[in-house]
């Protein structure tokens, strides 16, 4: 369908060619007078178009020239379409001075870096965490901080996991560097300023290991006296055996939450080790296995199926606080009559050591939390049961010291599954 300019250009030509065939009829010569006419009319028409040309190359910022026709309409549309352009580019500049604006607020840093690894651009946070200025802009990332795993971070590519270095301007400040690939291998590198955070992670930690080595000493002297009293309980009033019984088990309670502590404690003060062996795995769970059992007294079907020449590179005291840890929980925290397989294999992924249930199951709300210091599904359960809340807080820590990682599976009512995974790195044959 011909637009009304076009149209109305096209009858303007009809008009043009029919008068002048009239004219040309009267005067004798109408090739000529049509070659005339059309000539003219050709001129006015470069002449409009010189007129748009050069309304475009001035910006196009006034409106465009008077015209009519397809040439009045072609106008327009430019005229249009140039407001439109005007627009998003208003509205593109704001966003990125908004943009700006958050960056610049942020106590992150944050840095662009082009396909070579050399700065883009960062916000006022990433030059002061970092002491960049201007003259810095196009050089190497590499060549500006040098710590040796910062440059293997960058130059590998691989940032699933961030990596902490110390600030190379300021000695005793810790920086941690995350970063993600967008666009064209382009890389967005984030640091953040972790000092405190880690001054505050030591003094925990140090609290922690400080405290489980203070309740030593009392709970050594309330199990030697109350010992001392259920020697001679026969011989003291029924409420005393209560009271006495009580304050056993509540003993007991004790001591397993400062063993916990103490453990706990040991796996996030101690550096990693520096020497790791092949630990069969066979032996290893069979032994942890019969202790289960002895702790179940019968009342769980507890099974183990593992090749006996599988093995994992590690430290074996914390492999067994691991595993053990994941045994005896399935026998604690599931009614009698459950069954528990304890596996192990290995795939091209890696070595595997599993503990399943058909117990009773955790809801999924609860999975993300588990591995938390003390976090409890149900307080009573736990409670009852004898734990601490601190079993899966030392599977974590023992796994990642030995270059392994949790995964949780579970169904209410249908059961768990708690999966060591080992990095091929980390198995031997």
């Amino acid at each position: 369908m011909l637009t009304q300019g076009l149209r109305s250009e096209l009858q303007r030509i009809a008009v043009l060619a029919l008068l002048l065939l009239i004219a040309g009829f009267f005067n004798g010569y109408i090739l000529a007078t049509l070659i005339t006419g059309g000539s003219l009319y050709m001129l006015w028409t470069l002449h409009r178009i010189h007129r748009l040309n050069r309304w475009l190359e001035q910006g196009g910022r006034d409106y465009p020239p008077p015209a009519s026709g397809v040439w009045g309409e072609i106008s327009d549309q430019l005229y249009r379409l140039r407001q439109r352009i005007t627009r998003y580019r208003q509205d593109h500049l704001n966003l990125v001075t908004r943009i700006r604006r958050i960056t610049d607020a942020l106590d992150e840093g944050i840095l662009i870096l082009d396909g070579e690894r050399t700065l883009e651009w960062w916000n006022p946070a990433a030059a002061r965490l970092l002491g960049l200025q201007r003259r810095d802009e196009g050089a190497p990332i590499i060549n500006l901080v040098r710590t040796p795993a910062f440059v293997a971070f960058i130059r590998t590519g691989r940032f699933a996991e961030p990596v902490e270095i110390e600030a190379p301007n300021q000695p005793g400040r810790l920086l941690q560097f995350s970063a993600t690939h967008f666009g064209a291998n382009e890389v967005a590198l984030v640091v953040q300023d972790i000092t405190r955070l880690r001054q505050l992670e030591r003094v925990r930690t140090e609290f922690v290991a400080n405290i489980s080595h203070e309740l030593r000493t009392p709970r050594t002297v309330l199990t030697g006296y109350l010992e001392t009293l259920r020697d001679g309980a026969e011989n003291q009033p029924p409420a005393w055996q209560q009271a006495i019984t009580q304050m056993s088990e509540q003993t007991r309670r004790l001591t397993l939450l400062t063993e916990d502590l103490v453990t706990l404690s040991r796996l996030e003060s101690t550096p990693l080790p520096a020497y790791t062996e092949p630990v069969p795995l066979q032996p290893l769970l069979a032994a942890i296995v019969d202790s289960a059992r002895a702790l179940s007294g019968g009342h769980h079907h507890i099974t183990l199926e593992c090749p006996p020449e599988l093995a994992v590179e590690g430290v074996a005291r914390e492999l067994h606080s691991a595993f053990a840890n994941l045994v005896y929980n399935a026998v604690r925290h599931n009614p009698q009559g459950c069954a528990v397989q304890v596996r192990a294999g290995s795939t091209d992924g890696g070595t595997w050591v599993e503990v399943a249930d058909d117990g009773i199951g955790i809801d999924a709300r609860h999975l993300p939390r588990l591995t938390e210091r003390f976090y409890r599904v149900e307080n009573s359960r736990a409670s009852s049961s004898g734990g601490t809340g601190l079993g899966l807080a030392i599977v974590k820590h023992s796994l990642l010291r030995n270059g392994g990682r949790l995964e949780i599976r579970s169904t209410p009512g249908k059961g768990s599954s708690f999966r060591c995974l080992f990095e091929p790195a980390a198995a031997a044959h």
